[in-house]
């Protein structure tokens, strides 16, 4: 073989090379691309925030717990049974979600509840039923009500951030009606009711942006993204996602 021969067998040797390392190298920023856009996408809302922070229904629970199945407890925990009732349309099986009852809360029709937790009725004794708690969330008491449990899924997606200027027009706007506990300020990860919901076309999954006007500023500005964990007829419970200043009741909150 002539030198020019294996001069041009080697070149061809380390051109098939220098291609099959680029199209390696192509590959890996793809996954590396891939990656990155799966590391920004989390779970924006968890089972706690669907089943364990407040939200309002039209009329408040007619069933109750009763009393515990067993001795003279106030407070209940988890595969406690109790009794309640009355029993409705209910039968054995049928999931239960326990509430307790809130403030009134002005300018918005309707309880607010607080969810506690989830029980089963394990039978029907008369008009009472014996329930037993799968999962409790919260302090659950003798009192506490009882509605049908709804399944919700939990949410991914990615904090949209806040930014921008407060709209006007026909963007949907809504304020902040309600903060848990008599507190007057909220943070990261801290629940608040609007006063809007799916009449005016708002929906859980939602990301808004809050608007508010800390001291010393005159015009509100963007200080939090929100997301709405759930949406009754004219008021939703939202989720603070990200924050730069502290939020308050009064605040405004409007649709991305």
């Amino acid at each position: 073989m002539s030198n020019n021969h294996v001069r041009a067998l080697v070149l061809a040797v380390l051109l098939l090379g220098w291609a099959g390392g680029a199209a390696r190298g192509t590959a890996f920023q793809d996954q590396n691309e891939k990656a990155k856009s799966s590391r920004d996408s989390y779970v924006l809302v968890v089972e706690t925030d669907l089943y364990c922070s407040f939200f309002v229904v039209e009329e408040a629970p007619e069933a109750r717990i009763l009393a515990p199945s067993a001795g003279e407890r106030l407070l209940l925990s988890d595969t406690d049974q109790f009794y309640g009732g009355p029993v409705g349309d209910w039968s054995a099986g049928q999931v239960l979600q326990i509430v307790e009852l809130g403030p009134d809360v002005p300018g918005v029709p309707g309880t607010l509840v607080y969810g506690r937790g989830r029980a089963k009725i394990v039978r029907i004794e008369g008009d009472r039923f014996l329930a037993q708690i799968e999962k409790a969330c919260g302090p659950v008491r003798i009192g506490n009500g009882l509605l049908p449990f709804e399944k919700k899924d939990v949410l991914m997606g990615k904090d949209l951030g806040y930014g921008g200027i407060l709209q006007g027009g026909e963007v949907l706007t809504g304020k902040i009606v309600f903060l848990p506990d008599d507190h007057d300020q909220l943070g990261a990860n801290g629940y608040a009711l609007i006063d809007c919901g799916l009449e005016a076309g708002l929906q859980a999954g939602q990301q808004l942006t809050v608007f508010g006007a800390p001291a010393g500023i005159q015009s509100p500005r963007a200080i939090a993204n929100a997301v709405v964990i759930s949406a009754g007829k004219t008021s939703a419970t939202i989720k603070i996602l990200s924050i730069k200043d502290i939020v308050r009741r009064g605040d405004l909150v409007q649709v991305k």
